[in-house]
């Protein structure tokens, strides 16, 4: 059944970067089938004077808004105009936040764009980043020793992007390409530190993938490299090297980035806490 694809105008406003807005608009509109939007992201909102440009680009793209602001002025200024264009104005923290203020018993700080102030916890991500990509594609892996996590699966496995999207989180995270067994780091039976996971794929699917990187790289990689049979023998061999790893395996066939990262991340969390209770 074809789907009729509805399109809305979606205006983020944020006095911080909007990274929040994001994330909560695309988990939101995951939920209904056909709808896409155009995204109007502002972010840094906190003058009247910035305000009124938005609500003039607000009165010529209507659609629904979100924000995070924190001046009262200005949310005030911002639902007051909203509300004669007719228009849903939506706070996206300030329910959570009342929660946790009444819980904690404690008042907000009001702290403008305080979740991304340059702590420990900032300077921990960076690094994680860093470390993400001096460790990609089995680069620098002499020290996969002070790694979080260890990704290892053939090659267009999403072993890059959910490397960068963990190290984003925090974590520490190396991949290493599967080629064959004897191309693997004989060092990582000896690891103990890291969460090592496995990604297989459905090998049907794997073609396609690799079809579509070498059309738009415009180079052959060589006949085995889209061959669906040599390609069941790769993910064959694979699922071998994670038998003797003793490690958890995920299908990434129908999974996007952000799903084989918080399954990595819950197996992580497990791991941890077994290992509590060891000790």
């Amino acid at each position: 059944m074809t789907i009729n694809k509805r399109i809305i105008n979606l205006h983020l406003i944020s006095d911080s970067t909007g990274e929040t807005l994001s994330s909560v608009a695309r988990a939101v509109l995951s939920q209904f089938e056909g709808v896409e939007s155009n995204d109007f992201i502002w972010p840094l909102i906190r003058t009247k004077p910035q305000l009124d440009r938005v609500l003039e680009s607000i009165s010529k793209q209507p659609g629904i808004v979100l924000y995070t602001i924190l001046h009262d002025n200005l949310i005030e200024d911002l639902r007051k105009e909203c509300f004669k264009m007719h228009l849903p104005c939506i706070p996206v923290l300030s329910h959570i936040i009342a929660e946790f203020s009444n819980y904690l018993n404690m008042n907000i700080s009001h702290t403008v764009g305080r979740q991304h102030l340059l702590d420990g916890e900032y300077f921990s991500r960076v690094e994680a980043i860093s470390y993400a990509l001096t460790h990609d594609d089995g680069q620098s892996s002499w020290d996969l020793y002070d790694a979080d996590i260890l990704i290892i699966g053939v090659s267009r496995t999403s072993k890059s992007p959910t490397s960068v999207y963990l190290s984003c989180r925090g974590y520490k995270t190396a991949n290493i390409p599967f080629v064959s067994l004897e191309t693997i780091p004989h060092s990582i039976f000896e690891l103990k530190k890291p969460l090592i996971v496995g990604l297989i794929i459905n090998p049907d699917k794997l073609v396609q993938i690799r079809q579509s990187r070498m059309a738009l790289i415009g180079k052959d990689i060589g006949n085995d490299y889209i061959d669906v049979e040599a390609i069941k023998k790769e993910v064959a061999e694979s699922r071998k090297l994670f038998t003797k790893l003793n490690c958890p395996v995920i299908d990434v066939t129908k999974r996007s980035v952000e799903e084989t990262s918080a399954k990595i991340i819950q197996l992580l969390q497990e791991k941890k806490l077994n290992e509590k209770i060891v000790k």
